[in-house]
């Protein structure tokens, strides 16, 4: 079984602390490497849910769209 372009999706997650009065603070971001659309978070739910919603649309449960 071969993986075609159109049935695949990247993305770049990048993770970092900031201190903010005295104590660390989750931070990131998620980029669609097809469109370089990037998001910025800073609770780890938001990427979980974007990775979740490519994985129903690449399944076909959904149309294809950006990422938020």
């Amino acid at each position: 079984m071969s993986c075609q372009p159109h049935d695949r999706e990247s993305y770049l997650i990048r993770l970092w602390t900031e201190h903010d009065d005295d104590h660390a603070v989750l931070r990131g971001s998620i980029q669609d490497v097809q469109t370089g659309l990037k998001t910025y978070f800073d609770a780890i739910d938001l990427p979980l849910q974007l990775l979740r919603e490519s994985a129903l649309r690449l399944r076909g449960d959904e149309a294809r769209r950006p990422l938020h």
